[in-house]
């Protein structure tokens, strides 16, 4: 590391040379080098070594900057205001002189309050909108710095600052607002190539006026009246003697850092696709997309002609505004003409909106569709996370979802862009956390925001939320988000004491660890009249749901992100204690909500299992009955369609992956009607709507808060996880649901891109991964039952449903199989115990199958069982279901010992092992053979030395023979039972005379797959 890139080789560094350094890592490396100086330059390189040890070239040279880092660096500086009244958006001004000699660099560090921008002989400087950040400001203020180099000239200059409200008195009570008076501070400081300096800085010889703004508010838009322009105001040589001097005031806070958050910018512009003119003189403009940020308008008419802009997320029948989810946002823009004669173009400066659509009153004339467009504006955050599968409708879930975490990234995380609230949301923060670090750079930004609210730290007004584990609680989950993601170790360290004293505290001020208050899972549908099939109305809603299982499920997740946070910074001690603390919570957890039938949770609404599966909170020996009566809930009590609030929706997916119901999932997600997000997009939602429905008491359709399941979309169907913190190591995990045909998806990393695609094609899955240099993956190929796959890198297991291997850095092609062969043996010789509705008697333990047509879910069960859905989960919906039990080992029913734990049960050709003991057993069909060990089967019984069984092959009664492929005709004499399908899903009818091999006759156990008729 030098101070000029020239002094970049072995020896000549003159700050510092780190030598040699054996480590794979290469992300988050502490400089260790001296003290580094304000305003100084430095320039870098680096050069590394492969496994081999053979170096790489030194990398091109890399700079960055210092800042100010003390306040005797401003210079002398001053903060200045008008010296009178409470001007809307002033604008101020002073002329300075540079000698005729060559520049070499030129920095303008600016801040002002409440929004400013900065202007230098005649032009904005930057591309900054909507500065400066938004902070609690009486603690800190984050000013920015330009590079001006290009815009300072020798002899007469001139520099001014444009003021506005920002986030001033008029903002909501819940926000940082800054409630004292329009203010700056300025320091222009100009290096010449001869290494001598000039300061020019904000003193009291600055003047100030009023501008053309002549009002400007976060909520109710801006007027700005272009007859009142001053031209050439940011000029040299403008005449200013009729101004106004400027006053000396406090500054808001003694810290004034530099910003480092990545800065709010216009990053896109949206084309109108629609002009209507629902009344006369009334023109409504439809960009097609919910945004964040504001019109831009081109008019050509006389002086003092004024055209209002209004905007709002939706329209009603008649094609009028339907400003509704502004509530009290008058979200209006007024221009008025300066009359040059030619077209003049205003966009605000100080103001923003959400919205989709425009009403234009007061045009002169008649506007063109090109009169007005649309501009983006949020964080400029980098875009990491790309998403694509064959399902038109995912895709699209996808992408409104990532607009809405756009829209509400300003420079702190907001509620919404819309109404008059855009204050932070911890809560909804903390359920979309980990998809938005996914799809953007947020760790710079977040970063901030966890220094504007440290864990603890509750919104202004909000006090009695600090401790709540759904609002309070995101800090801490956050900053653990950030090193997972990010490895940012220094922001997990800061913020380690307080997240400590955070569960301590909830700790000690519950000693019973259940919580009674906070919101719950916030939003989930209203399942009353009042939804009106999802239309909704003003009186629909009601947000507040599950809150205290809510609440005490997140404190146990807090505690085990503290005791993960303590192993991270070698705290061994604090994570025993907190790992003990969340063994407790879950201990107690499990006593409160646990119902006696040890299948459902409090309510038994979806989130009251959702959590439980997703945390980890359910005692073993009940997942599956939770997960078969949580399927269940889904398919039957709630018809498929979800029905949660924001957690339950982040983690549905992950709780439904986790009992392998992922295809649960994704009928959830493929619904078109109230509620889910198919029933919003079919609505013409661009944005995630706050609430299912489309009308209620409390309702946007920009909020961000159920886009954490787009988390689910990269770590379950792509299967991307992070296997140590900042992807050192990762996992390529994908669950692939039936009906869905291909998945691809990429993080970009800080290590570099991570990517995992799949295609079926019939049973058949190909595979592709790419894994960063310095990072290595274990990746889960789908095996069922083959016992093959072909693929790179080194196989570290292979059970009966996948094979696993490890790579390294590159891209790699796999292809393995989702089911098992087809062939003519159909194993195993069930007894049918039940009807539907009935009960199946069971004498001692058995292996309980429910269901038809080929598709069954398998219970073990002692004594005796109903025969219903809520049991076992709906294997076929709308079909009428039976129950057949087979008896396991220690009962007879065919059943014999292969081998012990750990041996190898083999055997020629396709039959069902069965793995456990103590009446608890895991089933595989496999061929030729297994592994006899929980690699294979997982452990249906921790603890206890268990054996393989292996079905006795069936009588020749039971022979099944092809003899019909699939829309050909299966001819015989008599009366016999046909099996019709593949790969191990087949459906029966017993037939006289023969019978056409169809879907028709049989129904379709297996979609997308060619099927054969078997006769008995």
């Amino acid at each position: 590391m030098a101070t000029t890139a020239g002094r970049l080789t072995p020896g000549a560094a003159d700050v510092w040379d780190s030598g040699t350094v054996g480590s794979g890592e290469s992300v988050a490396i502490p400089y260790g080098g001296p003290a580094l100086r304000s305003t100084q330059t430095y320039h870098w390189s680096v050069q590394v070594w492969d496994a081999a040890g053979a170096p790489s070239a030194w990398s091109a040279p890399g700079r960055w900057e210092m800042g100010l880092l003390t306040a005797a660096d401003w210079q002398g500086a001053q903060w200045i205001s008008p010296d009178t009244g409470t001007p809307d958006a002033p604008i101020l001004r002073t002329g300075f002189t540079l000698p005729a000699k060559p520049v070499a660099k030129a920095r303008a560090h600016v801040y002002g309050l409440g929004f400013f921008e900065l202007r230098l002989n005649g032009g904005k400087v930057g591309d900054h909108v909507l500065s400066p950040a938004s902070t609690p400001y009486t603690q800190r203020n984050l000013y920015t710095t330009f590079d001006v180099t290009g815009s300072v000239q020798a002899g007469a200059n001139a520099v001014g600052v444009w003021l506005g409200n920002g986030y001033g008195p008029r903002f909501s009570q819940y926000g940082f607002r800054w409630t004292g008076p329009k203010q700056a501070i300025v320091l222009l400081d100009v290096t010449f190539a001869d290494g001598t300096r000039q300061a020019v800085t904000s003193d009291p010889a600055w003047k100030w006026s009023t501008g053309p703004i002549t009002a400007n508010d976060l909520y109710a838009g801006e007027t700005y009246d272009a007859r009142l322009e001053k031209p050439g105001w940011d000029r040299a040589g403008y005449q200013d003697a009729g101004w106004r001097p400027v006053r000396t005031v406090a500054a808001p806070s003694s810290r004034l850092a530099a910003a480092t958050l990545p800065p709010v910018r216009v990053v896109g512009t949206v084309r109108p696709v629609r002009l209507t003119q629902p009344q006369p003189g009334v023109y409504v403009y439809d960009l097609g997309q919910n945004i964040a940020g504001w019109q831009r308008l081109r008019v050509q008419g006389a002086a003092g002609a004024s055209v209002r802009m209004r905007t709002a997320e939706e329209v009603n029948a008649d094609g009028t505004l339907d400003t509704a989810t502004n509530r009290s946002a008058a979200s209006t823009d007024t221009f008025v003409l300066a009359g040059t004669g030619g077209v003049e173009t205003y966009e605000p400066r100080f103001t923003y909106h959400g919205f989709r659509y425009v009403e234009v009153t007061g045009f002169p004339g008649t506007p063109a569709l090109d009169s007005l467009d649309g501009r983006v504006a949020h964080a400029d955050v980098a875009s990491t996370g790309t998403f694509s599968s064959s399902n038109a409708l995912l895709n699209r879930i996808w992408q409104n979802n990532r607009w809405g975490i756009l829209n509400n990234s300003m420079s702190v995380p907001t509620d919404t862009p819309v109404r008059d609230e855009r204050t932070p949301p911890g809560m909804d923060v903390q359920a979309y956390s980990d998809a938005s670090t996914r799809e953007f750079g947020m760790d710079a930004f977040y970063a901030k925001y966890l220094a504007d609210m440290p864990p603890g730290t509750a919104l202004p007004s909000d006090a009695h939320n600090a401790q709540q584990p759904d609002m309070g609680g995101n800090q801490i989950t956050l900053a653990w988000t950030l090193y997972e993601q990010y490895g940012n170790r220094a922001v997990l360290a800061a913020n380690y004491p307080l997240m400590k004293t955070f569960v301590d505290t909830n700790a000690r001020n519950l000693p019973g660890h259940i919580w009674t208050t906070g919101f719950g899972d916030w939003c989930p549908p209203d399942l009353s009249a009042n939804a009106n099939g999802g239309l909704g109305s003003p009186s629909a809603g009601a947000c507040t749901s599950e809150v205290s299982l809510v609440n005490t499920a997140l404190a146990y997740r807090q505690a085990l992100t503290v005791a993960k946070a303590a192993t991270a910074l070698g705290q061994t001690g604090d994570a025993t204690r907190y790992t003990q603390l969340a063994g407790d919570i879950k201990t107690a957890f499990n006593a409160r909500f646990l119902n006696a039938d040890g299948a459902s949770y409090s309510s038994g609404r979806q989130t009251t299992s959702v959590l439980p599966l997703a945390f980890g909170l359910v005692p073993d020996a009940n997942v599956t009955a939770v997960g078969a009566r949580l399927v269940d809930t889904v398919l039957n009590r709630n018809g498929g369609h979800l029905d949660t609030g924001i957690f339950g929706t982040r983690y549905l997916m992950d709780a439904l992956a986790g009992i392998g119901r992922t295809d649960v999932a994704m009928t959830i997600l493929n619904q078109t009607t109230y509620p889910g997000f198919g029933f919003e997009i079919g609505m013409g939602a661009t944005s995630p709507w706050e609430q299912w429905m489309y009308r209620s008491s409390m309702e946007t359709h920009d909020h961000a808060m159920f886009a954490g399941i787009n988390a689910s979309l990269y770590t379950v169907l792509a299967g991307i996880r992070p296997g140590s913190p900042a992807y050192r190591t990762v996992v390529i995990d994908p669950r692939v649901p039936a009906g869905l045909q291909a998945v691809s998806a990429s993080i970009d990393t800080v290590r570099g891109v991570v990517a995992s695609s799949w295609t079926v094609s019939g049973q058949q899955i190909t595979m592709d991964v790419t894994v960063p240099v310095g990072s290595a993956a274990t990746v889960h190929v789908p095996n069922f039952g083959r016992g093959t796959t072909t693929g790179g890198g080194t196989v570290v297991t292979t059970t009966g449903t996948e094979t696993v291997y490890s790579v390294g850095s590159g891209r790699w092609q796999f292809t393995g199989n989702l089911g098992p062969a087809a062939g003519p043996a159909l194993p195993g010789t069930w007894t049918p115990c039940a009807a539907e509705t009935g009960t199946c008697q069971v004498t001692g333990t058995a292996t309980v199958a429910f269901g038809a047509q080929g598709q069954f879910r398998y219970l073990t069960v002692t004594g005796s069982t109903p025969c219903t859905n809520t049991v076992f989960g709906d294997p076929v919906p709308n079909v009428s279901k039976a129950c057949s039990t087979l008896g396991l080992p220690a009962a007879g029913n065919g059943w014999q010992q292969c081998a012990a734990e750990t041996g190898t049960c083999s055997f020629a050709g396709t039959s069902t092992v069965a793995f456990g003991a103590q009446g608890q057993f895991r089933h595989l069909t496999v061929t030729g053979g297994t592994a006899c060990t929980n690699a294979v089967f997982g452990d249906p019984v921790p603890g206890v030395q268990k054996a393989c069984f292996l079905i006795a092959p069936p009588p020749s009664a039971t022979t099944w023979s092809p003899c019909a492929a699939e829309s050909t005709t299966c001819a015989f004499t008599g009366t016999r039972q046909v099996a019709y399908g593949a790969a191990g899903r087949y459906a029966y009818r017993t037939v006289t005379g023969g019978t056409p091999c169809t879907n028709a006759v049989f129904g379709d156990p297996i979609s997308g797959t060619q099927k054969t008729c078997y006769v008995q």
